[in-house]
């Protein structure tokens, strides 16, 4: 994987979520501190297909999978892999 994917998804994330704190701390629990909600992860969503290519729908989306930067980092790289 391009080591400047999760850089990639930082920064998307970065600007939905309106906060630089989901680059400072991999481990921000996302829902529970509001820094993400049903809105911001659509409008994420999109953002992921728009500039990384990977279709996300919203029927495959795992809340529990997108808890923290790092596990939307973790889910979106095994998705690009099994599109390669």
């Amino acid at each position: 994987m391009n080591t400047g994917f999760p850089e990639k998804v930082l920064r998307l994330l970065e600007s939905v979520a309106e906060t630089d704190e989901v680059r400072r701390n991999l481990e921000l629990p996302l829902y529970e501190s509001q820094v993400l909600d049903s809105i911001k992860t659509v409008e994420l969503m999109v953002r992921i297909e728009e500039e990384l290519g990977l279709k996300i729908s919203p029927s495959e989306f795992e809340r529990e999978n997108w808890g923290t930067p790092r596990k939307i980092i973790a889910d979106l790289e095994s998705r690009a892999q099994v599109t390669v």
